[in-house]
């Protein structure tokens, strides 16, 4: 229980001195640990990306591109959901 506590405190810790914008992706981390929690079975199998995976076909420097669109939107939303926590 002692290591739990501790855990916590430090975990506590180190989100205080993380910057607003990281902040928001460690609450949007949190978030889908504790989805994973609730309903595990939601989330689909690593199976399943594997076997689409392969027949995937990118231009050069086009699947760093794509990320990125998905990471800023990913921003873009955590940014409206947790943003009014950062005023």
């Amino acid at each position: 229980m002692e290591n739990i506590i501790q855990l916590r405190q430090s975990a506590v810790e180190k989100l205080n001195r993380l910057p607003g914008e990281k902040l928001i992706v460690a609450l949007d981390f949190l978030d889908f640990l504790m989805l994973r929690q609730i309903a595990p079975d939601v989330l689909p199998a690593p199976d399943a990306f594997v076997e689409c995976a392969g027949t995937w076909e990118f231009e050069p420097g086009e699947l760093k591109e794509i990320l990125q669109d998905i990471e800023q939107s990913r921003l873009m939303e955590m940014e409206e959901q947790y943003g009014d926590l950062l005023d």
